[in-house]
């Protein structure tokens, strides 16, 4: 009797357990005007609805998990695979940069927003720039973290001779050289040893704490180097600062972020626009919210607030 009644409580809360789940989490994919079908997940919260827009162009939505942990009772995160991404397949062809901004207005639509909050990281802030030009109305605040510089004159501009030397500069240091010393004979590692080397040159332009680099996602097969034939389509001749100004815009920047230390070519463009808030995370590298993930969420949340 005991033991019947032991197996009867187990079920029951292993069955409550899965339904809470089931409210809080839930996939399902976007059809777009072009027949592709976009994989999103939804984490149900809050109210206030923030889509999060990955980097890539091919990466993964999943790297973004982390950078919103611990704040999924507070806002009701929208996380998507861009088209050419993982769950996201998608032909060449179809692979455009206004098409990525497109799929980003079909999603609002289809989820009936009538204001939206974005989260950008990485080239998915140019993604959440230009959707904020097309649609101003649509957006009430934008989160831009490791973000590309909101003004350029063509793609020289963005991927600049300096940020070569910006990685070569983290690539280099003593830390990071003697942590790639355990992996130097490469005969003899086994599978899981190249994939933690693999991951460890990973990390070395995405993070500055070099020795966090087991908490680094995506990657390998999270990422589709074919997409990246969207930036070829981008209009690299941009000034999306006006935009940026009229909007409650919150820039989250590493000091060490490989695309500008100290975002320094970022603070001379928006010197005139005070509106645009910059923040910058000393100590911290391109995905900042793995270096210092209390000050990071202090200032996303701030910058998701009305």
């Amino acid at each position: 009797m005991m033991r019947k009644l032991v197996t009867l409580l187990l079920t029951l809360v292993a069955s409550l357990t899965l339904n809470a789940q089931d409210k809080k989490y839930e996939e399902w994919y976007l059809k777009t005007k072009d027949s592709l079908n976009i994989f999103v997940k939804e984490i149900k919260g809050g109210k206030d609805t923030v889509i999060v827009v990955h980097g890539g162009f091919g990466a993964n939505h999943d790297y973004l998990l982390d950078a919103i942990k611990g704040l999924e009772s507070k806002f009701h995160f929208i996380l998507y695979d861009q088209r050419g991404s993982l769950l996201s397949p998608a032909p060449k062809e179809k692979l455009t940069f206004q098409r990525n901004v497109n799929d980003l207005f079909e999603l609002v639509t289809k989820l009936k927003l009538k204001k939206v909050k974005l989260l950008c990281h990485s080239m998915g802030t140019l993604v959440g720039m230009e959707f904020l030009k097309q649609h101003t109305d649509l957006v009430s605040n934008i989160v831009l973290t490791g973000a590309i510089i909101p003004k350029s004159d063509s793609s020289k501009s963005v991927f600049s001779e300096q940020l070569d030397k910006n990685i070569s500069f983290l690539a280099n240091r003593p830390e990071v050289v003697k942590l790639q010393q355990n992996y130097t004979d490469k005969a003899t590692l086994t599978d899981k040893e190249r994939t933690e080397y693999w991951r460890t040159q990973f990390a070395v332009a995405n993070i500055y704490n070099i020795s966090k680099w087991n908490l680094l996602k995506g990657g390998m097969i999270y990422y589709n180097p074919d997409a990246a034939v969207m930036a070829e389509t981008v209009n690299w001749n941009y000034d999306y600062r006006e935009n940026l100004n009229k909007t409650k815009t919150t820039v989250i920047q590493g000091q060490y972020d490989y695309l500008g230390f100290n975002a320094e070519i970022y603070q001379e463009q928006i010197k005139e626009f005070r509106n645009i808030n910059l923040k910058i995370i000393s100590n911290a590298g391109h995905n900042s919210w793995i270096d210092e993930p209390k000050l990071f969420k202090k200032y996303l949340t701030q910058g998701l607030t009305e």
